[in-house]
């Protein structure tokens, strides 16, 4: 059964987006992320989601990261509101999963309809981005396993196609929660948190 760690940031849940989650919850119409530090040729011939073990695994870092091996479809250029680079992005197919993935590369790193393996962190969609950044609906329903919360300092500029790939490496704590608080579970100053769930798809329907 396909399991993986994602993250979520606590404010799509503060502002009523997504309800409080628990063990055993239905995640309904949600797409997820695959924010990617790597991305290369097929490291095997198999398509697919493995964990990463090493340095910059969970049981390093804190940082739950994953190699998904398939195939990319074509890519568009990221760009700010300067209308400088600032990355790109581009659906990838590892097996029966599908995800929009962002690197900080440029279009011409991916070609369209090639075997890649993209070392990534994978991180929920908020729903507006769907629309927003003209994404294709890749939305669909999980199973929550279990759920964390990972607190990290606060020196992280937000923004950027990096995503979670520019967090300082050091992880204050993180601890297993049985249902989330949405006013409690995210109120210090000097961290900043996040939910990590562990999600399985629900069949379709």
């Amino acid at each position: 059964m396909l399991s993986m760690w994602v993250y979520l940031e606590p404010w799509i849940v503060r502002d009523g987006a997504l309800p409080e989650l628990a063990r055993g919850s239905h995640l309904r119409s949600v797409g997820l992320w695959a924010d990617c530090r790597g991305v290369g040729p097929a490291r095997t011939a198999m398509d697919g989601i493995a964990e990463l073990a090493g340095p910059d695994s969970a049981h390093e870092s804190g940082s739950y990261r994953y190699e998904l091996t398939g195939v990319a479809g074509p890519a568009k250029g990221i760009r700010t509101g300067n209308e400088e680079h600032a990355g790109s992005e581009f659906v990838i197919t590892a097996g029966d999963l599908a995800m929009v993935a962002r690197t900080a590369g440029p279009v011409s790193e991916v070609a369209a309809g090639s075997c890649i393996t993209a070392q990534c962190t994978l991180k929920v969609a908020a729903d507006h981005e769907w629309d927003a950044f003209e994404l294709p609906d890749l939305r669909a329903d999980w199973y929550v396993r279990r759920l964390k919360i990972e607190q990290r300092q606060t020196d992280y500029v937000r923004g950027g196609p990096e995503g979670l790939a520019g967090w300082p490496d050091k992880v204050l704590r993180s601890f297993e929660i049985e249902r989330m608080s949405r006013w409690d579970d995210d109120h210090a100053d000097t961290i900043m948190a996040w939910y990590v769930l562990d999600i399985t798809p629900l069949p379709a329907s």
